[in-house]
């Protein structure tokens, strides 16, 4: 019936935490824009870490972007309006930015297979489309992916689509 200390905490770090000096993170190079990091800086590091100045400070291009989906219905742990809508943005960004890399991340399991079923359906009902979308899934280095929060960790893209799901 004896627990070690291990199995009754929340995480393994917690009880490393207790022998190990904490570091913080001091400054940050991966983002390519502030905008991404700057939630993060702000919530865990009190606007201490230092990140890179974007070349492209003021290009619409870059940065984060956030769209509000009014009237969508959450159910079951899915929201199949908002998949449509991520579908449609994955079928323009495919079809006119071939270069670029994309990321579809949604936020559980059963929306992630939401969002796929959307594209497929698009592709189907576009030859275009679907030559993209074919090409972006044969090559070998993984351009296009739809990944649930879960399985997302290290990914990195030019352009990253993300499927809150949920409702108000």
């Amino acid at each position: 019936d004896d627990q070690t200390e291990i199995q009754v905490a929340e995480s393994i770090l917690d009880v490393a935490m207790r022998d190990i000096p904490l570091r913080r993170l001091t400054w940050h190079y991966r983002s390519r824009h502030e905008s991404l990091i700057a939630f993060s800086n702000y919530q865990f590091y009190d606007d201490t870490l230092k990140v890179f100045k974007s070349p492209k400070n003021k290009s619409p291009e870059l940065g984060l972007h956030y769209y509000r989906l009014n009237d969508c219905i959450y159910t079951d742990r899915r929201n199949p309006d908002e998949a449509k809508v991520i579908a449609k943005a994955v079928k323009s960004h495919l079809t006119n930015k071939p270069n670029e890399t994309l990321g579809v991340v949604a936020f559980n399991l059963p929306q992630e297979k939401e969002i796929r079923e959307q594209v497929e359906i698009l592709a189907r009902e576009d030859r275009v489309f679907s030559r993209a979308y074919d090409n972006k899934r044969s090559q070998n280095k993984e351009p296009f992916f739809v990944k649930n929060i879960e399985s997302v960790q290290g990914d990195e893209r030019d352009v990253i689509f993300i499927s809150m799901t949920y409702g108000f």
